[in-house]
């Protein structure tokens, strides 16, 4: 019952929000979604909002949506991570929801120029000239299969941790490969 209490004051808030902003509203799950998509969107028009909480930020804000759209709340917009939904699609089908391209915002940013400037600003120039692979693909492999074992603790019921993981006691400094079955204990 908390639960459907706190998700109905999450609406409510953005329901008293529109007497002082008659722009649109985008959802989004968290404080690092709000800093990208602030970036994104003209703020005399849009106001992102954070909805997060238990049971998951990205079923928060799916409920909020499904709240306001009920009321038929103008001007709302959400914006979650896809997570697994492109290996186990999902039922949601609102024209207002969208889901990244990828798993969530940070796998859309590997495939982005922004990466670039990141590795430029914060690299060192002698390692990225001697990393003798691609560094977008070596990074999406390692995800991939922190991602593929999350995706089965999910789906078996595992309930793995991967909260506060630390990277380096599975992944090699040097090569950046994975080692699995550290990995597995780790987590």
């Amino acid at each position: 019952m908390r639960e459907f209490l706190s998700v109905e004051r999450d609406a409510n808030q953005i329901r008293l929000r529109r007497s002082t902003f008659s722009g649109t509203f985008l959802l989004v799950e968290g404080r690092s979604d709000k800093l990208v998509y602030d970036r994104l969107v003209n703020s005399s028009a849009c106001e992102v909002v954070i909805v997060s909480g238990k049971p998951s930020s990205k079923l928060r804000v799916i409920a909020v949506l499904e709240i306001l759209e009920q009321s038929s709340f103008q001007g709302i917009l959400a914006i979650v991570d896809a997570d697994f939904d492109h290996l186990e699609p999902s039922s949601d089908s609102s024209p207002n929801l969208l889901h990244t391209d990828t798993h969530d915002l940070e796998t859309m940013l590997i495939n982005s120029s922004a990466l670039d400037k990141v590795v430029a600003e914060w690299g060192s120039e002698d390692k990225i000239n001697n990393f003798a692979q691609d560094l977008r693909t070596v990074l999406v492999k390692a995800g991939m299969c922190v991602g593929y074992l999350r995706w089965v603790s999910q789906c078996k019921g595992i309930n793995l941790t991967f909260d506060g993981i630390k990277f380096s006691k599975f992944i090699d400094e040097t090569t950046l490969q994975v080692d699995e079955s550290t990995l597995i204990r780790v987590c």
